[in-house]
């Protein structure tokens, strides 16, 4: 009996000590590439890194929270929105070290945020119908503006903060006007609020500073989507083009080549011309539309096949990538000075 209690004593020690050790972390070589976009998975609620000088591809750098929804890059650092955990996570990509998450607050569901300058970020909610000011210094919530009805894509033109509200009504609802709500984004007041076509999910800027807002309609069931162009210095509607397509829910902009190519969830996405609306190709991937990106050519995320594949802007396939379960928002690194 005696031998026994040792023995199980030696036992419970050893179970002890290991699970309290925590070997010294060391990133995966290559996760901290100078040139790299990072990719969220959302089933797998991880990170990986696609290191575009070494064309290799790490999984599961990073943890993130419940329902992420979006990433940013930015000096540094790698920001995750979480819809479901109310939250934004930060890591050092240097390092993958963790900060201490900005909790944003219940009920909130952030969906997309966007910096304006170094110390400031805004982020749009859609439960609550706002967009929060958050101190990114003091990772505390300095300003809560009300919205739309389903607050969700966001950007910065003009010194002015835009946002997409839905406008979603509930399941089997029609939706609601489609509106973007602009505030002073200096102070945080409410400047006006201008109506778009159905359902604009997401932001982005043209090369002479106007708003595309990706609107996505009703999925393809009685309309397809739409851009509606927005003049920063105005406020007003000065187009709205017809994309001819089942619901594109992303853009992302070539600002050179001045083509704005909109994510098709299960279709890839369509392409346009920013200044005058044209359809240049109705078709351009076949296939992923989880993400979208542009840079040095068009990335998308193939949610199913859990995979992320460049394109050329002719529409060619340069190369695919293996990342995590789920592929969806994209973000871009380049600092060769790192």
């Amino acid at each position: 009996m005696k031998k026994l209690t040792v023995i199980l004593a030696v036992i419970f020690t050893v179970i002890a000590l290991t699970g309290c050790f925590k070997p010294p972390y060391t990133p995966p070589t290559g996760a901290d590439a100078n040139v790299a976009v990072y990719v969220l998975n959302s089933a797998a609620t991880s990170i990986s890194v696609i290191d575009i000088e070494e064309d290799s591809v790490y999984n599961n750098v990073a943890t993130v929270g419940m329902w992420p929804n979006q990433l940013v890059y930015c000096d540094g650092k790698l920001y995750c929105v979480n819809s479901g955990s109310n939250n934004i996570m930060i890591w050092d990509v240097a390092t993958w070290v963790a900060e201490t998450p900005i909790a944003l607050g219940e009920n909130n569901n952030p969906m997309n945020m966007v910096f304006y300058g170094d110390d400031v970020a805004y982020v749009a909610c859609s439960a609550s119908n706002a967009v929060l000011k958050v101190d990114m210094i003091t990772k505390t919530v300095i300003d809560t503006m009300p919205a739309g009805v389903g607050c969700t894509g966001i950007g910065i033109a003009n010194d002015k903060v835009y946002t997409a509200n839905t406008g979603y009504n509930g399941w089997g609802n029609p939706y609601l006007t489609g509106t973007v709500s602009v505030f002073n984004a200096v102070t945080g007041d409410s400047i006006t609020t201008i109506d778009v076509a159905t359902n604009p999910q997401s932001i982005d800027i043209d090369a002479l500073g106007n708003i595309h807002v990706m609107c996505t309609g009703d999925y393809g069931v009685t309309m397809s989507g739409n851009v509606s162009v927005i003049n920063p210095t105005t406020d007003l509607v000065t187009a709205t083009y017809s994309l001819g397509s089942a619901g594109p829910g992303s853009i992302s902009i070539d600002k050179v080549g001045n083509i704005g190519y909109g994510g098709v969830w299960g279709a890839g996405a369509v392409a346009y011309n920013t200044t005058n609306g044209t359809v240049t190709d109705a078709s351009f991937a076949g296939h992923g539309g989880s993400g979208i990106m542009f840079f040095d050519g068009v990335w998308i995320s193939d949610w199913d096949a859990d995979k992320v594949y460049k394109y050329s802007t002719a529409g060619t396939v340069i190369d695919s990538f293996a990342v995590g379960d789920s592929p969806s928002a994209m973000a871009f690194k380049n600092d060769p000075q790192d």
